[in-house]
């Protein structure tokens, strides 16, 4: 679906960005997700050991098994494409619940194939971006709104919570459901995933008429915590890819990918329930 609906509000609203990239970083946000950098660099340098799988995936759709991923696409780009990929087979986890599927579903097949995974993947989403129900061991094609939220019990330690959701954090919205009513039900260990986030930084200008909201919830979730956190930053793919230090790990891959254009750019944001 791509059709647009408006919204009335009482006040004008100037969206624009108020830190990060060219303006002054939000220093509570950097320091709250640089904290664990030691951690983002020990992952990479695991995704590195898969860069010969990485390698077989296709750069161009393959028009005769358009299942599979490839690294040209619209909507996962490629820090993106290897922290999911990465995660699931250095990880082998159980379940994978995606709320939004597309291309992230195929790179998480494309895992669990290469690696034998014994992971169960189940599609929580009205209308995928793509046909990607064969590839579900599970699909729910209804709103999150419209799903019994106790399906998220399920997940235990080591499990995964993909969400790549409207972006939206208004009254019964998807997003709102899923920080207010599912992330306080996730036992420890479930890792969760966001996608679209820019964090520390802001939203870019090239997107503030898009109007998305939901990286602010999840900013406020990070500054609340205190000294005993509910969540731990795991993998901040924007945050990596704004950093030479980490982003050079990942030299071995980038000389595989680079010759197709694929660049290291990411909006892949994983925590982890503590």
């Amino acid at each position: 679906m791509s059709s647009l609906y408006p919204i009335y509000v009482n006040y004008p609203i100037v969206p624009k960005p108020r830190f990060g990239g060219e303006l002054p970083r939000h220093t509570p946000l950097y320091d709250a997700i640089n904290g664990n950098r030691s951690s983002y660099a020990e992952q990479l340098r695991s995704f590195v050991k898969l860069r010969g799988q990485f390698a077989s995936i296709g750069l161009d759709q393959d028009v005769l098994n358009p299942q599979q991923p490839s690294w040209r696409n619209e909507w996962f780009s490629g820090l993106d494409a290897i922290s999911l990929y990465g995660l699931l087979a250095t990880t082998d986890p159980a379940r994978y619940y995606e709320i939004g599927s597309g291309y992230s579903t195929k790179f998480a097949k494309r895992a669990a194939v290469d690696h034998g995974l014994r992971t169960s993947i189940v599609s929580i989403d009205p209308f995928p971006r793509d046909e990607i129900d064969e590839l579900c061991d599970d699909v729910i094609r209804k709103p999150l709104e419209n799903t019994d939220i106790s399906l998220f019990e399920e997940l235990e330690a080591g499990d995964i919570l993909f969400v790549d959701s409207s972006h939206y954090v208004f009254q019964n919205s998807d997003a709102n459901i899923v920080f207010l009513e599912i992330m306080p039900r996730l036992k420890p260990g479930v890792r969760i995933h966001f996608h679209d986030i820019f964090l520390p930084d802001d939203y870019p200008a090239s997107w503030s008429h898009r109007f998305y909201n939901e990286q602010y919830m999840l900013a406020a979730y990070l500054l609340a915590q205190g000294a005993n956190p509910a969540f731990r930053v795991t993998f901040p793919s924007h945050f990596i890819s704004q950093d030479a230090e980490l982003l050079s790990i990942l030299q071995p891959i980038e000389e595989e990918l680079r010759p197709g254009g694929i660049s290291m750019s990411g909006g892949s944001f994983w925590l982890s329930k503590n």
